[in-house]
């Protein structure tokens, strides 16, 4: 390839795809319609492959529109977070963070790191998005999280991921006080219980999966799937629901003393939580004081074991 890109192409490409369409794309920059088509004429002919078609209802990607936006996506987000981060370095701004967890970290170690994190850099941005690992995971690939905290396991592919080890947290199988089954000792006199169980293809939950097998198997009720906490409690406390959470959780579910943990004799094994981060994109000044004021936070708690 004889030429490279221009940055004002690619930033009409993104613009287009995340619109629909050229004219609507036009507006929301501010240009000409025609200014538009031309950059994206342009751009294709740098390119020498046809990125889109117009279609009924809009522009439809072509398969190298696809592989393309994919890339381009990639390459935007880092030059938005390289300019962050030298702003950061002249101190002209206190950067932008985006980072993923699943529900422990959301309720236990990060709101004490936020406020410890805030009171230095209050004009810091903070994106929080809460899922799973397996949720996650596309999301720091594609350069919209900086790092993610959830439980590892063998079967979670890190060999694209920096890792740094943070906690070990038990688990435990909760359901409102009164249910029905609160003083059930083996799981297996659960069997016609109604399951509420995060959605996740990996990690924890996966690996209860494959050691409870024949109780998944057995099971009267398919389990719900979400990575709702409010969805989570709604059918615990009203609908007879039961949820594996680990124990640190509960007593900040717990508002008004409605849940319960089960007596099970039977040890849920630990969960490892960890935080990762792409071994190809560092992380920017404002991500790793974060990171280092969550490392200090996980350390604090009596339930965190390493």
């Amino acid at each position: 390839m004889k030429y490279l890109p221009k940055l004002h192409q690619l930033k009409v490409f993104q613009t287009v795809i995340r619109y629909g369409s050229i004219r609507a794309a036009a507006r929301e920059m501010k240009q000409s319609q025609p200014a538009l088509t031309r950059s994206m004429r342009e751009l294709e002919d740098t390119l020498g492959a046809v990125l889109m078609t117009r279609g009924s209802r809009g522009i439809v990607l072509t398969e190298a529109g696809r592989a393309f936006a994919a890339r381009m996506q990639l390459i935007l987000e880092e030059l938005e977070r390289a300019a962050d981060e030298i702003q950061q370095i002249n101190q002209s701004s206190q950067g932008n963070i985006a980072v993923g967890f699943s529900s422990l970290p959301a309720l236990t170690i990060f709101p004490p790191a936020l406020v410890q994190f805030k009171s230095r850099f209050p004009k810091t941005n903070i994106t929080v998005l809460e899922g799973q690992l397996s949720t996650l995971l596309p999301f720091l690939r594609e350069g919209k999280l900086d790092f993610a905290i959830g439980t590892i396991s063998p079967d979670v592919p890190l060999s694209e991921f920096i890792e740094e080890p943070l906690f070990k947290a038990s688990f435990c199988i909760i359901a409102r006080q009164g249910h029905p089954l609160e003083k059930c000792t083996n799981v297996a006199q659960l069997l016609e219980a109604k399951w509420f169980l995060p959605a996740t293809s990996m990690g924890y939950y996966k690996g209860l999966e494959s050691l409870f097998s024949n109780l998944y198997q057995a099971l009267h009720h398919a389990p719900i799937r979400s990575d709702s906490v409010v969805t989570a409690l709604n059918l615990i406390l009203n609908f007879d629901y039961l949820t594996i959470v680990a124990s640190a959780m509960l007593p900040a579910l717990d508002i008004n003393n409605r849940l319960c943990m089960l007596p099970i004799t039977e040890p849920l094994p630990q969960a490892s939580y960890s935080l990762i981060y792409p071994r190809q994109r560092p992380l920017t000044l404002a991500a790793k004081r974060f990171t280092e004021v969550l490392h200090w936070e996980s350390q604090q708690h009596s339930w965190a074991k390493d």
